[in-house]
């Protein structure tokens, strides 16, 4: 009974709890680099981790799980699998044992937004009646049902995991990602020159080239932000600001002009649209942080890409990009060419993305896809909208909602859905907190890790 709409008991964790993790998941990483389990170093690791982290699994593996499933993304495919892949699996499968063990309502209730995306998404696999190639459809599935899935499982780990450790998992997975990429950057060997011609390979994680890997960051940092100013729990907070610094400065360094926008702008009306007595305090300083972020020699390399001439010109590449994928609209209403296939599609666009995921829908799916995804968005901003109106969670609702506006302008511009791991990132990060608030409105009582928001005033 205990797992039936409602969370599960808190559990109390020690405080060797984050030890044994980050000692598991080096251990993890460094296996996956190829140091070999049979070496000193790798003996001597597993020696260290292998009870704490028995002892993890045993105890609080859903809260491992929900912080290691976004942590593991930077690591590349294995064989046809993502390692975060294998953690966000595993979690599933807690999930749907837990849930049926008790016979929980939840399991098999599925809200009005998840029958509208799963409509979408069902769309787009009949699509397979007329697709030509087959591994691309196949790849376009598997990255419409991560998202779906994704935020099946995000939506109920409220039952089962407290909040801290969603959030913690959002930060980790930030901070992973952007030190990764960072590392690359710093030992990849790159001159000044170079980079200007190559600065999408300088952050190349393989599954992903800079600009992707600053839409993720960019959609993660709306909320993070809201952790940094509000966690009630210090180690929290204490870990949100440096992550958030973190974000702006591969922003900064990986200078993609759509995701380095909208995130200072999002930050700012972010900033700017709390009621605490330090509202105009803390605006002028993040200005001012920003503004002196800019100033470095990683701020001018970015500001540069607007005075360019061949920066600019890839600006007139995607107009070019936009209108022959209108072309591909045009030429095949009313069902769309396939999920997935215009890769092959024998235009002057082929083997380059459209760069605006609507003219994608709209080429693939047709007339359906685009109407399926219109209405996939308009729940979504409904349901966002509740949480801003519920009292005490104005502040997450208004942090998903810069989420939800900065995601939606940046794919007019870029691959963003188009990926797996932005499909991923994005319904964990929405599924995730509707999840808490919807558990939040069943019980009727505060399930919130924050201070009420009347003592900010």
């Amino acid at each position: 009974m205990a797992l039936i709409d409602r969370a599960a008991p808190p559990r109390r964790v020690g405080v060797w709890v984050p030890v044994a993790l980050a000692v598991g998941s080096v251990v993890a990483v460094t296996v996956w680099a190829g140091l070999g389990l049979l070496s000193l170093q790798g003996v001597a690791l597993l020696a260290i981790a292998a009870p704490l982290g028995l002892l993890f699994t045993l105890y609080s593996i859903p809260q491992s799980l929900v912080v290691l499933a976004p942590a593991l993304m930077p690591l590349p495919l294995v064989s046809v699998i993502f390692p975060h892949e294998i953690a966000f699996g595993l979690l599933t499968g807690v999930l749907l044992l837990q849930g049926f063990h008790h016979r929980a309502s939840w399991i098999g209730r599925l809200e009005t937004l998840e029958l509208a995306n799963l409509a979408f998404v069902g769309w787009a696999l009949f699509s397979v009646f007329w697709c030509n190639e087959t591994i691309l459809y196949l790849l376009g599935a598997r990255r419409l049902i991560v998202g779906w899935a994704s935020f099946w499982v995000a939506y109920r780990i409220a039952r089962l995991v407290p909040r801290r450790w969603y959030e913690l998992g959002l930060v980790a997975g930030a901070i992973s990602l952007a030190l990764s990429a960072l590392a690359v950057r710093l030992s990849g060997g790159f001159s000044e020159a170079q980079l200007r011609t190559n600065r999408a390979a300088a952050t190349d994680l393989g599954w992903g080239t800079a600009n992707y890997i600053a839409t993720i960051l960019l959609v993660l940092s709306p909320l993070i932000l809201d952790l940094a100013f509000r966690a009630r729990e210090r180690w929290l907070k204490w870990l949100a600001w440096p992550c958030l610094s973190l974000i702006a400065l591969m922003q900064t360094i990986i200078a993609s002009r759509a995701a380095t926008i909208l995130f200072i702008g999002g930050t700012l009306v972010q900033v700017s649209g709390r009621r605490a007595r330090g509202r105009w305090l803390a605006v002028v300083g993040v200005a001012l942080a920003l503004a002196g972020l800019l100033a470095t020699p990683f701020g001018q390399g970015f500001l540069a890409r607007f005075t360019s001439p061949r920066e600019l010109g890839s600006m007139v590449i995607r107009i070019w990009f936009f209108r022959d994928a209108w072309r591909r609209v045009t030429d095949n209403l009313p069902w769309g060419m396939g999920l997935d296939q215009g890769w092959v599609y024998p235009d002057h666009l082929a083997y380059n993305d459209p760069h605006n995921y609507w003219l994608a829908v709209g080429s693939e799916l047709g007339v359906l896809g685009v109407l399926g995804w219109f209405l996939v968005l308009v729940l979504l901003w409904r349901r966002i909208s509740t949480v801003v109106s519920t009292p005490g969670w104005d502040y997450e609702g208004r942090a998903l909602q810069i989420a939800f506006l900065v995601s939606q302008l940046h794919t007019l511009v870029e691959p963003t859905f188009q990926g797996p791991h932005y499909q991923f990132v994005y319904f964990w990060v929405m599924g995730g907190y509707l999840g808490y608030h919807a558990l939040h409105l069943e019980r009727g009582t505060p399930s919130r890790v924050y201070a009420p928001a009347s003592s900010e005033r």
